[in-house]
């Protein structure tokens, strides 16, 4: 059985919203940031990068990395055609949007949240997560034109990318003006909440 190190509200929202539009078996093993339960030497023995998610496989295998995670799971389950074939054009495209989420979007939003991280000068995280706003603001305008005619990244068919976009949704910083500027974005926002999957996995990140 797949074991998922969780933290609500982390990166593990994705795979575990994949897990669950496929129906796969899978064990949730929750980790308190709050607690820095990820600096346990019990969860480093796990991950040893001592951050969320972790997932590991039936043999033991450590993944890290959400989008590689996706990109594990819909290759494990072809038949959920939750990937298009490989090789073809529609491959293509997913892959090019899965990357696109998990090496630009996905830092970006980390810069805004996290900013202090990113320089030893205390005086440089203002200036960081300006720029990290402002890279989110030409992402999601990328993004927007991606979803054209849609309505999800690969066309007509829902597949495991979109719900990578979907968890990064779920992360910015603001919401209501990036959907008035991005329409389409806020179309395939609504059709992913409408998913009886995403829609409980949701429910179990929300903050209350």
């Amino acid at each position: 059985m797949y074991k998922l190190y969780w933290a609500q509200g982390s990166g593990a929202m994705a795979p575990q919203a994949l897990f669950e539009e496929i129906g796969v078996e899978y064990e949730k093993i929750i980790i308190d940031i709050e607690k820095e339960e990820h600096k346990s030497e019990e969860f480093l023995s796990v991950n040893p990068m001592g951050q969320i998610p972790a997932l590991v496989l039936p043999d033991g295998t450590l993944m890290t990395e959400t989008a590689a995670m996706l990109a594990h799971i819909v290759d494990r389950y072809p038949e959920a055609k939750l990937a298009p074939p490989a090789g073809s054009a529609d491959s293509a495209r997913f892959l090019r949007w899965l990357f696109f989420l998990g090496s630009n979007v996905y830092p970006a939003i980390l810069r805004v949240y996290y900013s202090e991280r990113y320089s030893t000068d205390p005086t440089a995280a203002e200036g960081i997560k300006g720029a990290a706003e402002s890279e989110l603001d030409e992402q999601f305008k990328i993004l927007d034109d991606a979803l054209d005619p849609g309505p999800y990244l690969v066309g007509e068919a829902f597949s495991a990318v979109d719900i990578l976009l979907w968890m990064l949704i779920q992360w910015h910083p603001d919401p209501a003006r990036m959907f008035e500027e991005s329409p389409r974005v806020k179309r395939f926002s609504g059709l992913l909440q409408a998913r009886p999957a995403i829609a409980r996995t949701w429910r179990e990140h929300e903050e209350d």
